[in-house]
């Protein structure tokens, strides 16, 4: 693990914005992922969403029940797919 998770606040539009032990922010979109179904689909809920997101110890990512985990790292490449843009 690269980074770790700092903070992390789940909005009902299915994202999440996320702030990494290096000051980064960044925003992940989990519609898509909620879109595939079975496991996902309680997720479509967002008081669910919302009620029921965990930041996994030392940061090292997100869970929601079902074991629907992911790692801070995969995370901020869903955030960043081109890097971290340089502060202005």
């Amino acid at each position: 693990m690269l980074y770790e998770i700092v903070a992390a606040v789940a909005h009902d539009d299915h994202t999440v914005e996320i702030t990494w032990s290096d000051g980064a922010r960044g925003i992940v979109d989990f519609l898509p992922i909620i879109d595939r179904g079975g496991w996902f689909t309680p997720l479509r809920d967002p008081d669910y969403f919302i009620a029921n997101m965990v930041l996994l110890p030392k940061g090292a990512g997100l869970t929601w029940p079902q074991e629907i985990d992911y790692s801070a790292d995969g995370l901020r490449q869903d955030a960043f797919p081109f890097g971290v843009p340089d502060k202005a």
